[in-house]
């Protein structure tokens, strides 16, 4: 990763990331503008505002700025039909044509799969596929035809982890996976690198009611992982910024799990106890130690 924390790293580069107001999204945001990307924030005033956080679009922007960044917000609900479309069309007038791109946006339904309305099922493909397809669609001719792209999709061990609880919002991750290794097989020739992050469990505002009970949150973190704790945006960036950088012009097509091991087969079964030393005195340490 040799050069990712540069400041200039991202000199001249035009980053789109959706959802780029609130959780990882917006430390993907800061961290390409700190290193030179003049940065879309796409964000949803609505899902922005049932989260009380109406102004962190405004707020991260401003101090982007503030830090000598460049960055502007760009609204635009991707729940919408042809939201997809709308936001390329939006940004290419705001920063100019996308170079480097982080499809993050998604929303998850918490509710057993008979239980999911229509109405339910219908958002979450948009938003997490639809949406996703129609600025893939509206930015890659730009990247072919300049001979470079960079491409990052948020997924989820949701892929290849699929839990009860959220079976659309898992099914829409793993085609998310499915389509960023099918577009990397495609634009590899043309200087187009498409990389798909999982991460396990995050501490963001979208699992915030999980943390309402401290006792409860403590205890799922314990057991989520063979690290013992919840991982926060931060610990995903320095991977997210190699994946995106000029650089990076040979890991493509692939998935990194970003889940502290929980996707690891059995992790919790076989790994929880921690190394077991030898005993002291014995003659493996003996012969350890000269």
């Amino acid at each position: 990763m040799t050069g990712s924390n540069d400041a200039r790293t991202f000199a001249g580069r035009r980053a789109l990331v959706t959802g780029g107001s609130r959780g990882i999204a917006a430390e993907l945001s800061r961290a390409l503008a700190c290193r030179g990307a003049l940065v879309g924030v796409n964000f949803s005033a609505a899902a922005d505002g049932h989260f009380g956080k109406e102004s962190a679009a405004e707020t991260l922007v401003s101090h982007i700025r503030a830090a000598g960044g460049e960055a502007v917000s760009i609204e635009q609900d991707l729940l919408l039909e042809g939201g997809g479309r709308s936001l390329a069309e939006k940004a290419r007038l705001a920063i100019g044509p996308i170079d480097t791109l982080v499809l993050s946006a998604s929303i998850q339904c918490h509710v057993p799969f008979l239980r999911q309305s229509a109405d339910q099922i219908a958002d979450q493909i948009q938003i997490n596929l639809v949406s996703n397809i129609e600025l893939l669609q509206a930015v890659l001719p730009d990247m072919v035809r300049r001979g470079y792209g960079r491409i990052l999709t948020i997924g989820s061990i949701q892929e290849v982890s699929p839990t009860a609880e959220m079976p659309i919002y898992s099914m829409t991750k793993a085609a998310m996976k499915n389509l960023a290794e099918n577009l990397a097989a495609q634009g590899g020739r043309q200087g187009i690198i498409v990389n798909n992050i999982a991460p396990g469990l995050i501490e963001t505002d979208r699992n915030a009611f999980r943390r309402r009970n401290p006792d409860a949150w403590k205890e799922l973190q314990e057991n989520a992982n063979p690290v013992g704790r919840a991982g926060v945006p931060a610990d995903l960036v320095a991977m997210a910024m190699h994946l995106l950088s000029p650089e990076n012009t040979f890991t493509t097509g692939a998935t990194i799990y970003a889940t502290g091991g929980s996707h690891i087969p059995n992790a919790g079964q076989s790994g929880a106890g921690g190394f077991v030393l030898p005993a002291s005195g014995s003659e493996e340490e003996r012969a350890a130690t000269g």
